[in-house]
């Protein structure tokens, strides 16, 4: 097994990464230009060409070339570009003559090196044909990992020469989702040339621009700088997102549950405060509060005028901006008739752990004790204290509860003792088969038989009965393997 000693220098080093990575992930993203320039043989044409008359003799005025003009505005606009736009240079045309396929990226987009770009420029020799659509095929190849738009900028003197369609090409790649716009400047053309690159322009989600002369082609391009200039400015622009410290807490429960809920109070952490409290809340309640950290107390409904019970459903986190969510599932009860008349006194949902969440009182009247009750996701024993039990007795293990859903907890299984003719009865205790600690301990009252003979749920299983007479010091065991199945009320004569 490898094992990696992190020395405080390793450490450093490590946090220093983390550092430089998140500083590149904020950096703003700057747009990039790719220049496309015409190296086909027509560039050798001149432009802004006239005559004049001196004296005897008539004179060219004004003579020079497309590709000198061409690398007269771009030692112009490449430099004049912003300090963080970076660079690429693809020409075509420009290495042998009647071949479609001679095109050439000679500065891969993303560049920083404009001197070299220039140089390249100056080193242009045109010869051959006017492959466009491959040109910018081939750009967009390029382009297709990166997150910004790239402005893609074509000179050319002339129509495409080797592809039938080069606007259905553009468009189609434009519909691939490569992130480019396509700007193009028809340096000295007619207009079945124009309305070609034109199309192109539309295709590509750009600009087109018609140039007749030098000053006209260095307009067109300062015309692309200003724009890919006002890019870069929103980019350095930083959107500062104002976060509220406005959370919510949403509390949500099956609407079942909420006719045991008196209210639900909000409780801070930091000083113990009561920020909210909310009566007979709706079965999905959104409280607004500040960013932090709160208490959620529930408070149980009792009878008879009695304070709700209060009980902690923990610690939450709110955070501006954002709502937490409190997912509750529901306990139901499905007890049957048989069993309506228990002596119930407690109710107790205990999680599996061990820890108790829930108690609940009669207070003299059980409305309460088996309404359905809203409790977190988990795994919990249900318990029933009765009238003069000295504990409680577990009635249903293991009940598992997911979050907005209802787990019914079926009680339909109990016991019933038949009143001995002899009497002197004290008390009977009901145990588990092979055990010696009692699950269900009864006993009377010193001033009359309750609750006796009342009948008592347990769960389904096999028991020995034990009875406690007066004037004995030991309990006499009057029934062995005693079985009780689901959905049976065991009614059992001492035969005393």
């Amino acid at each position: 097994m490898l094992r990696i000693r992190f020395t405080p220098a390793l450490l450093l080093g490590l946090c220093l990464l983390v550092a430089i990575n998140l500083c590149q992930a904020a950096a703003p993203a700057f747009p990039e230009v790719m220049f496309i320039l015409d190296g086909s043989g027509s560039m050798w044409g001149r432009i802004g060409e006239e005559t004049r008359r001196v004296g005897q003799e008539t004179k060219r005025v004004g003579e020079e070339t497309k590709i000198e003009v061409a690398r007269r505005v771009m030692a112009h606009i490449v430099p004049a570009l912003p300090g963080e736009v970076k660079v690429g240079l693809t020409v075509y045309g420009h290495r042998e003559k009647g071949n479609c396929n001679d095109v050439e990226i000679l500065i891969p987009a993303g560049s920083d090196d404009r001197d070299a770009l220039l140089e390249a420029v100056q080193g242009i020799n045109p010869k051959g044909k006017t492959p466009i659509a491959r040109s910018i095929q081939m750009v967009t190849e390029t382009l297709k990992s990166k997150e910004e738009e790239t402005t893609i900028i074509l000179v050319s003197d002339g129509k495409e020469t080797c592809d039938d369609d080069p606007c259905g090409a553009v468009a189609a790649l434009k519909s691939t989702g490569i992130k480019f716009v396509l700007h193009v400047v028809g340096f000295g053309v007619g207009e079945a040339e124009q309305e070609q690159l034109a199309c192109l322009a539309q295709a590509g989600g750009g600009t087109y621009f018609g140039a007749e002369d030098a000053d006209a082609l260095l307009a067109a391009m300062e015309s692309v700088k200003e724009d890919v200039t006002r890019q870069v400015e929103q980019a350095k622009t930083k959107t500062v997102k104002a976060v509220s410290k406005i959370g919510k807490l949403a509390l949500n429960m099956p609407a079942a549950g909420k006719i045991s809920i008196a209210a639900v109070t909000i409780v801070r952490t930091t000083d113990g405060k009561v920020v909210k409290k909310a009566s007979s809340p709706e079965a999905n309640s959104l409280h607004p509060l500040m960013a932090g950290e709160y208490e959620i107390v529930m408070g149980f409904a009792n009878p008879n005028y009695k304070d709700p019970t209060e009980v902690s459903y923990g610690i939450w986190e709110v955070k501006g901006g954002e709502t937490t969510e409190v997912n509750l599932g529901t306990v139901a009860f499905n007890i049957a008739a048989s069993l309506s008349k228990m002596p119930a006194e407690t109710v107790t949902l205990t999680a599996a752990s061990g820890a108790p969440l829930v108690t609940l009182h009669s207070h003299g009247n059980g409305y309460y004790l088996f309404k359905p009750k809203p409790v977190p996701a988990g795994d919990y024993h249900f318990s029933i204290t009765y009238y003069r039990s000295p504990a409680p007795t577990v009635v249903s293990r293991d009940v598992h509860v997911s979050a907005g859903k209802e787990t019914v907890v079926t009680l339909n299984s109990g016991i019933k003792v038949k009143p001995p003719e002899a009497g002197g009865v004290k008390g009977w205790d009901l145990i588990p088969a092979g055990h010696t600690d009692a699950l269900l301990v009864v006993r009377r009252g010193w001033d009359n038989q309750e609750p006796l003979w009342r009948v008592f749920a347990v769960p389904a299983g096999t028991y020995d009965l034990n009875l406690h007479l007066e004037g004995m010091d030991e309990p006499l065991r009057v029934g062995e393997g005693l079985t009780i199945a689901a959905g049976d009320l065991l009614e059992f004569n001492t035969a005393l």
